[in-house]
């Protein structure tokens, strides 16, 4: 189907691969889905667009990043933590227990939460 002759552009997202179970012994469900996306990416098809997300874990980063050097990392991103920051804020504003917290306990709640967050 990907090589059909006249076939339009095609794209597969591919999401949260940091989600796939990573067990060991056989090959796991993430090592699977890696070898598939590697061998997607091998075939070089012009009209196969791949967009993947996840975790910047080093089994997975060490398989992606040699792929394509169209690589945007979302984890250092002020928009990103300021999202986080700015939800975090709204649970515990609207949180009935955690409005009676000390307010440096409120603090300490969000700025542990969002620092652990790592971009997510």
């Amino acid at each position: 189907m990907l090589t059909f002759p006249g076939c339009g552009p095609i794209y597969i997202v591919v999401d949260a691969i940091d989600e796939c179970p990573n067990t060991t012994g056989t090959p796991s469900a993430r090592e699977e889905v890696l070898e598939l996306i590697k061998e997607v990416v091998d075939w070089h098809l012009p009209n196969v667009h791949l967009c993947l997300t996840s975790r910047p874990e080093i089994d997975i980063r060490m398989v992606l990043q040699p792929l394509s050097p169209l690589q945007i990392s979302l984890h250092d991103e002020i928009g990103q933590k300021k999202d986080i920051v700015d939800y975090i804020n709204d649970v515990i504003l609207s949180d009935r227990n955690m409005q009676r917290w000390r307010k440096e306990d409120q603090q300490l709640v969000i700025d542990t939460l969002s620092e652990k967050a790592d971009g997510m």
